[in-house]
This record gives structure tokens, C-alpha cells and sequence, in this order.
């Protein structure tokens, strides 16, 4: 289903008293994507309720009804906005100019903060939108790669691996959307555009193709670990809401009262999914904190063993950044807390190493790494640990490290 205009525009006029007539706002439809895009960024498609949206702006559902007339009409045109207002920024840059690069990663990541309470939005797309309206990002998408490529090459023509870099610059650029860290506009445009462009100067490891291992090791013995390993795998490739108790017992082999002894709910599994991911980020900071004797080895060793972690548990994060919104209030705060806890980590350990960057800076560094991590682990095929390990320093140490 290809987004369309609003049925109607001629909502009727709200009465606030007998003789008083209030006119409808002019951008009322404005209102409504905005408030759209923040709900299904925040919660994810299935979790938004249209009631929800309309309340956010002010107005009755039959209201909302005018002028979507359903919640795929309206989740299709938020993204589509969000899509253009990306094109719109890169538009502006000049080509071929001599800071084309710099200009156009300051627009992205000027557009990614401006636009950050509804960049969660590019996390469903591809799950849930249909092709006509996927074509619509994905066409911007492809778009913004060419231009970064295009203009990383004039500025170093010998430039090796280009589309692993600007896939690295791009999700720099992009990371203010995945946190809340605060700092000034102007101040995050120019620390995290500079952290992209001083990506083109980055010298990778050779490429190294890793054979696919013969043996994948044991699979778990115990009940509950099968089910949350099924689980994590139904989740990763059919979406959360598309899988069942029954779904996850046939791949566990055991009846649904089996998982039921195990998981009082789905929404439970899942939760056993996020603190899973949370617990091993834990330890693997535990890990390289114990190896390390200075701030420089603890920074190495963090990014070295999250990024094989990543590379090794693809779909077990991919579950944790797709389907949070599935999770209880009560769970995602905790969650996101603990999150909180893990950059505040990163970041200190920057700040010590690098003495003349405020920790209000290295948060929004450690952010970037953390963003290029995921990003680039989901490439087909996958790039080496090794190379995503390289960027992800480069992120935080600089030309340091």
C-alpha cells in the first residue's frame, strides 16, 4: 500500500462554548506525522495505538481518521517524511565542491539530531513497510551512500574499501538518533562530523575471509536455555509479534506447556533475551577492565570484545534494537538504565585517556563506536572483526589510536 493523501481536508470546526468556534490548527496533519513519528520510534509499529496519537495532538480519533484511515497509511508517511527531510539536507550540499564531504556529513548528522526523537523509525522499515513505500527510504538511503563515496574518493582518490568507510561515516553521522545525551546542536554537528570525516584517513587490516567453521559446538542442554536460543532465532528473522508460544515449542521440541513451565509469557522469553545481551556486554567490560593496566588498553579491549561479541550474536542484538518497544515499561527503563550505565563506562575511560575531551563529548563518541559496531556487523557479508574494530578506535582514540 502506497501512502496517499489524507481523504479529507475539510475538518469541521471544534466549538470550545456555546458561540465560540475554534478553527483547527492549518498544519494539523504536520501535527499528526510528528506525533506518529516520535510514538512508533519510541514503541515500535505494533505497539502505537491511533487513540495514542490523537490524544498526543489534541484531537479526537474520527479527526485522526480524516486524515489517515489507517495506521499503515500514517507509519508509511512518517517514514517517507523522514526520508525526504534527509534528501532535502543532502540536496542542499553542493557537488563537487572542495569540503563536499565535510558539508555533507555535517548536514547528515545535523538532519540525524534534528530529527533524533523519530530516527528510531528506520529500524522497522524494512520489516514493515510494503515495497512501494520501502523503495521511498531505501532510495535515499542508497542515495546519501553514493554521494559520501562519491565524495570521499575526490577527496582521497586512492581510497581503498570506500564502501566499508562511508558505511562507517554514514553511521556516525546517523548515531545522535539512538540516545538522549544532551548537548548543544551546534556542538554535537561539529564533534560527531568531525569523528565521520577523520574515518576517510582510517588504514584497515587486509580484508580476511573466515572460513565458515565445521562444527557450530553443542546446542544447550537445558530446557530454558533452548527455548530462549530458539526463541532469539524466531525473533531475529520473523519479528516478535509474528511468533507464537506454539512457534517457539515446535523449534524447541517440546509441547507449549513445556515453555510455559519456563516463561509465565512471550513477552517474557523476550526479556530474557535483552538481559542476556546486557549481561554479556557486562562481562566482556569486566573482562578487558581485568586485562587492561592502562585507560588506552581498556578502551582496545572494550571495542575488542564487544565487537566479537556483535559479530558472534547477530541476531541476539538485532533482537534487542528491533523489538525493545515489545518489552514492559518497567523493563525497558531498567534496561536503558543499564545501557546508561555501560556508556557512562566507555566514556570515563575515554575521558582519562584523553584529557581535553569533556565527558559530555566522549559520550556522544562512544555512541558513534557503539553505532558503527552494530551497523557494520549487519553487513552482507559481515566484515572482519578486525576492520570494524579498527574504525570503532579510530571513533574514540582518534589519530591516537
Amino acid at each position: 500500500m502506497t501512502v496517499r493523501p489524507g481523504t479529507s481536508t475539510s475538518d469541521t470546526s471544534q466549538t470550545d462554548a456555546p458561540g465560540i468556534r475554534r478553527r483547527r490548527p492549518a498544519d494539523r496533519r504536520r501535527l499528526i506525522v510528528d506525533a506518529a513519528a516520535k510514538a512508533f520510534s519510541d514503541g515500535g509499529y505494533h505497539a502505537v495505538r491511533l487513540d495514542d496519537i490523537a490524544d498526543a495532538v489534541g484531537i479526537s480519533a474520527p479527526a485522526l481518521y480524516r486524515h489517515f484511515p489507517n495506521k499503515y497509511a500514517l507509519f508509511a508517511e512518517t517514514t517517507a517524511v523522514l526520508a525526504r527531510s534527509l534528501r532535502s539536507a543532502l540536496d542542499a550540499v553542493d557537488t563537487d565542491g572542495d569540503d563536499e564531504l565535510r558539508d555533507l556529513l555535517v548536514a547528515i548528522t545535523a538532519a540525524s539530531f534534528e530529527n533524533r526523537r523519530t530516527g528510531g523509525l528506520y529500524r522497522w522499515e524494512s520489516r514493515y513497510l510494503e515495497p512501494a513505500d520501502r523503495d521511498i527510504v531505501r532510495d535515499v538511503v542508497v542515495h546519501q551512500h553514493r554521494r559520501v563515496r562519491a565524495a570521499a574518493r575526490r577527496l582521497r582518490p586512492d581510497l581503498a574499501d570506500a564502501n566499508l568507510i562511508v558505511a562507517a561515516m554514514t553511521s556516525v553521522a546517523a548515531s545522535p538518533t539512538t540516545h538522549r545525551s544532551s548537548l548543544p546542536a551546534r556542538e554535537v554537528t561539529a564533534l560527531v562530523s568531525e569523528a565521520a570525516l577523520d574515518l576517510v584517513d582510517v588504514d584497515l587490516p587486509d580484508p580476511v575471509e573466515t572460513p565458515a567453521p565445521a562444527v557450530h559446538g553443542l546446542a544447550p542442554a537445558a530446557k530454558r536455555e533452548i527455548i530462549l536460543t530458539e526463541a532469539i532465532n524466531l525473533f531475529a528473522a520473523r519479528g516478535f509479534r509474528d511468533v507464537t508460544i506454539e512457534d517457539i515449542a515446535h523449534a524447541a521440541d517440546l509441547p507449549a506447556s513445556g515453555v510455559y513451565r519456563h516463561f509465565p509469557s512471550k513477552v517474557a522469553i523476550l526479556e530474557a533475551a535483552f538481559w542476556r545481551a546486557t549481561d554479556r556486554v557486562t562481562t566482556a567490560i569486566s573482562d578487558a577492565l581485568a586485562d587492561a593496566t592502562t585507560p588506552h588498553e581498556a578502551l582496545a579491549g572494550m571495542v575488542r570484545r564487544y565487537v566479537r561479541l556483535t559479530c558472534s550474536s547477530t541476531d541476539l542484538i538485532s533482537v534487542y534494537e528491533t523489538e525493545i518497544g515489545h518489552a514492559t515499561p518497567e523493563a525497558r527503563d531498567a534496561l536503558r538504565n543499564q545501557q546508561r550505565i555501560t556508556v557512562e563506562e566507555w566514556a570515563t575511560w575515554m575521558s582519562r585517556e584523553r584529557a581535553n575531551l569533556p565527558i559530555t563529548h566522549a559520550r556522544f563518541l562512544v555512541h558513534a563506536a557503539l553505532n558503527v559496531v552494530t551497523d557494520l556487523s549487519r553487513l552482507r557479508p559481515q566484515p572482519s572483526p578486525e576492520r570494524i574494530e579498527a574504525l570503532s578506535i579510530r571513533i574514540l582514540l582518534g589519530a591516537n589510536s
